[in-house]
């Protein structure tokens, strides 16, 4: 109950400027690359090695350069058929650092030597633009993530303007609970048969931020319902997107 009395009382305070903090946002400032890597069950292990012994390296040296601005390796907790085994979060603040990374994946493709793309059976990079975030963007202290891709049945403006007046005020909601750090939402540029065409990226609190996310969920969706324009968005947003295979993943490097 005093979760919910909490978010309740935040979020009342908060509704009248959250359209106008989100606003700053609202022309994607960088441009970004999310990998997607797939492999067989028993390749895993020699994918994970990979991924944090061999490629976090290489992206290290690429941001000391100045020649990317962020990035984060994800690895899925469990194998599971339906989606990828690890992502990887390209930020970059120009165009020369875009220039950089295609430079780099048209020798080492997806940032792997031959040598290790054995332990990978498929990759998928797609050209993002990130439409918001909030929290820390390292992902804050003992992060747990959970990735959530989308499609949407309206255009690129019109979704973004239900992410900003529906899912940020909700997930801003969780990180004033305590469940959630950090968040970031990516639509993909070119998202014609994709297998996504927007992701949100949600950083929980530990294995306890990800626990409480049915609590925190209800407890924000039930102070946001007294707005009436955030109601009219929650009823209609099964004609707005559809919600596909959510994956639950740790860190395993950041820069």
């Amino acid at each position: 109950m005093q979760c919910g009395r909490t978010v309740m009382a935040a979020f009342l305070a908060m509704l009248a400027t959250d359209q106008v903090a989100h606003a700053a946002t609202s022309t994607p400032a960088t441009q970004s690359v999310i990998v997607s890597y797939r492999s067989t069950p028993a390749g895993r292990p020699a994918l994970l090695h990979t991924l944090r012994d061999q490629l976090a390296p290489r992206l290290h040296a690429l941001q000391a350069k100045g020649s990317l601005a962020h990035y984060r390796i994800l690895f899925s907790r469990l194998a599971d058929a339906n989606t990828w085994d690890a992502v990887l979060v390209l930020d970059f603040q120009n165009q020369a650092q875009a220039a950089a990374w295609r430079a780099l994946d048209a020798t080492m493709p997806a940032g792997l030597n031959v040598a290790n793309e054995t332990a990978v059976t498929s990759v998928e990079s797609t050209p993002s633009d990130s439409i918001g975030s909030g929290g820390p963007a390292d992902g804050g202290a003992d992060p747990v993530y959970m990735v959530i891709p989308y499609d949407y049945f309206v255009s690129t403006t019109d979704y973004t303007s239900y992410v900003r007046s529906y899912v940020f005020p909700q997930t801003d909601g969780w990180i004033t609970a305590g469940a959630l750090n950090a968040y970031q939402l990516y639509v993909a540029r070119y998202a014609a048969g994709r297998t996504w065409m927007s992701l949100l990226i949600l950083a929980y609190h530990g294995d306890d931020g990800l626990d409480r996310r049915n609590d925190v969920v209800a407890a924000t969706r039930k102070a946001l319902a007294a707005n009436p324009d955030w109601a009219a968005r929650a009823a209609g947003k099964s004609h707005i997107r559809t919600e596909k295979a959510a994956m639950v993943a740790d860190l395993i490097a950041k820069g």
